[in-house]
């Protein structure tokens, strides 16, 4: 008999109760997905990136004049800098990780181009493995060897290195199937007709920068070639024992210029910087969802609040009566807070259906994992929940009406 009471007051004027339904649908849609967009961008930050960030710098220089040679100037920097008490590894490098900024091929495992991933390539000398951190988990390194020399023809200069090289086991699963099978295999690369390698090693993880966006996957697919990159400018990065990266870069930046004629030091940089400032933009971007989020929803709770607020006003007299005749503060409170009830289960019930519609398309363009049910499940209950919060204060209000209201109330 409740039921059927509270379903004619809300059937009285059914457009204000079916426009909050309404709205209640599109605030958890769009709660449930952004919340899930935002979980997924935070957790982007803080994936493993394979490499030890917090003892490794970087050194850029850049040569000029005739007399500037860059073979000899990278061979006599890492006699130098592998040389410094603290220094566990130095490596020449032609891209430095985590700036985003880099060397881009189409690696594949046919010589026709076929299932061509898009990877970083990163050329560098023979201990760029233990100068990253990154974790061997099959076959080797490449030797010394074959780390090819600075190419004497400029056209060459972003295809020369040697005919080894080193992937992550991202890349391996993607063209071989596992790390076990990439061993020993031929790969392909896309900017040169024919230019091949073999694959000596594959490594755990290496994740180029912390990119949040369709198609992100190719970040975690590196090939790190042996390779002195050309020049003018060389860059290197440093690792050093833990506690040491301070120091070392304060003696870097006093004695590594003057160690070559024609020229200069441009920076040296701690790597853990560089990876804060690239996760900067993300989890900014993730506050202002979560709260633009969360603004959608309190202007539907707003709208609730309203919504009982103008039933109790609007129907004092009816509430007088009902109390007049027997009703009890429970009863009024019980069918203010049932009605608010109805609307909020309406809009999330047809919310529910916008949730999943949107999610599944959100999913395919921004090449996500489908929206979890622990996404769906929290925002229905939290429109419930805060539905019944923003009706509490009106109904309580209307429960307080005295019966004597139902004379005076013309």
């Amino acid at each position: 008999m409740a039921l059927r009471s509270v379903w004619r007051s809300l059937w009285r004027s059914p457009l204000g109760p079916l426009l909050l339904a309404a709205q209640v649908a599109l605030s958890m849609m769009i709660f449930a997905n952004v919340a899930y967009v935002v979980s997924v961008r935070l957790e982007t930050t803080e994936r493993p990136t394979g490499m030890d960030l917090d003892n490794i710098l970087w050194i850029r220089s850049e040569g000029y004049g005739s007399h500037y040679d860059q073979q000899r100037v990278v061979e006599q920097d890492l006699a130098y800098l592998n040389s410094l008490p603290g220094v566990r590894a130095a490596s020449a490098t032609n891209a430095i990780p985590q700036t985003g900024v880099g060397q881009e091929a189409g690696v594949s495992q046919d010589a026709d181009g076929k299932s061509q991933r898009r990877v970083f390539l990163y050329r560098m000398t023979e201990k760029s493995l233990d100068t990253l951190g990154l974790t061997l988990i099959r076959g080797r390194t490449f030797r010394k060897e074959t780390v090819a020399p600075v190419p004497p023809d400029t056209e060459d200069a972003g295809i020369s290195f040697g005919s080894e090289v080193v992937i992550t086991e991202e890349l391996a699963k993607h063209l071989f199937g596992s790390a076990e099978r990439a061993v020993g295999k031929t790969v392909y690369f896309s900017f040169a007709a024919g230019r091949s390698a073999t694959v000596v090693g594959v490594i755990e993880r290496m994740q180029t920068y912390p990119l949040f966006s369709p198609g992100a996957s190719f970040v975690n697919e590196a090939v790190i070639a042996p390779a002195v990159p050309p020049g003018p400018v060389a860059m290197y990065l440093v690792r050093t024992e833990r506690g040491q990266r301070d120091r070392i870069m304060t003696r870097i930046l006093n004695e590594f210029e003057p160690l070559q004629r024609d020229r200069y030091l441009d920076s040296v940089k701690a790597l853990a910087d560089n990876a804060a400032e690239a996760r900067r933009a993300d989890r900014a971007s993730a506050v202002v969802l979560a709260i633009l989020a969360s603004f959608v929803l309190a202007v539907t709770m707003l709208g609730l609040f309203g919504f009982a607020a103008f039933a109790v006003t609007s129907r004092t007299k009816e509430i007088g009566t009902r109390r007049a005749i027997g009703a009890t503060q429970a009863d009024i409170l019980r069918q203010f807070l049932l009605e608010n009830l109805i609307v909020t289960t309406a809009g999330a019930a047809v919310g529910t259906v916008l949730t999943l519609v949107f999610a599944l398309q959100l999913s395919l363009l921004l090449e996500m994992p489908r929206l979890p049910i622990a996404f769906l499940v929290g925002s229905m209950s939290l429109v419930w929940v805060s539905g019944l919060a923003a009706a509490l204060m009106p109904a309580m209000r209307g429960a307080r009406v005295p019966p004597a209201v139902a004379t005076r109330v013309a």
